[in-house]
């Protein structure tokens, strides 16, 4: 390989660097059906629903200034990422507990929105190494004037200086910020997601042997559950429900067991699967 040739393998920016995180990858089931048969009237209120419950969820975070471990919140279409980041230091267990503890109400927040509201989700928590930032462009580039900026046949009804005022050619185009958000945890998120045939929010029990998991098990927010014939960890939306009086677990159940009876619901089997791990909850 030539020196040129190694030379474009070369980072221009900063080495980037792997770090703790915990990261759930979570999918609305049926929402490209959903945008075709237009309720997209639902999915506003489905996504507003969500962003009180996470506002209600901060304005108590900030009475103990958690703001600064809040889970951030990602959506692309019908999917949604959840991340945190983790503290690889020994002697902030604890603080790692609190993170987790709080990235795991949000991911109820969402499940239990999203039950109430009639539609299926499944997600997956994983916790691993990843990398996230931003890298940019070489350098930022002077705007010149001598470049075609527009068609001349666009210009015969107005004069170059209704268009663009002085001085528009005269200027620094800033560099280009691209955001990075990969590695093995989120790759195996992607992955693993659609092996599970349930609504719900799951992890897998390797997690239990880290200490992050602890206090979000023996608060019951996280219990152990079996799905598809597998254990996992679930989100235990039921609890979450319980502290909200204008939601019920029960009316939950009893539609998905309409569901799971229903031959032509294409989520008939994710439905039963909600009402049999529901049972440990």
């Amino acid at each position: 390989m030539s020196e040129s040739d190694k030379n474009i393998f070369q980072p221009v920016n900063d080495p980037i660097k792997s770090h703790s995180q915990v990261s759930s990858r979570i999918e609305i089931l049926g929402f490209e059906e959903m945008v075709a048969n237009g309720e997209v009237l639902k999915i506003q209120v489905f996504l507003e629903r969500i962003a009180q419950e996470i506002y209600n969820t901060r304005k108590k975070n900030y009475s103990w200034g958690f703001r600064v471990i809040e889970p951030e919140f990602l959506n692309f279409s019908g999917r949604m990422i959840l991340v945190s980041k983790l503290y690889k230091e020994e002697n902030l267990a604890d603080l790692n507990s609190v993170v987790f503890k709080l990235f795991i109400e949000f991911n109820n927040i969402i499940l239990s929105t999203a039950l109430h509201m009639h539609i299926p989700i499944r997600g997956i928590i994983r916790i691993g190494d990843t990398y996230r930032g931003n890298v940019k462009s070489r350098k930022p580039a002077l705007v010149s004037g001598k470049d075609p900026l527009i068609l001349s046949d666009l210009l015969k009804v107005f004069s170059i200086s209704e268009i663009f005022p002085a001085g528009f050619s005269e200027g620094l185009i800033p560099a280009v910020d691209m955001p990075f958000h990969f590695g093995e945890s989120l790759s195996r998120s992607f992955s693993d997601l659609p092996t599970i045939e349930s609504v719900g929010i799951f992890m897998p029990p390797e997690h239990k042997k880290d200490k992050t998991a602890d206090v979000t098990i023996l608060s019951n927010m996280l219990v152990e559950s079996e799905v598809n014939g597998q254990k996992y960890f679930v989100c235990n939306w039921k609890k979450w429900m319980s502290e909200h009086t204008d939601c019920s677990a029960d009316k939950i159940i009893a539609f998905a067991e309409v569901e799971a009876g229903n031959d032509s619901s294409p989520h008939a089997k994710k439905w039963q699967n909600l009402i049999d791990y529901s049972a440990h909850l």
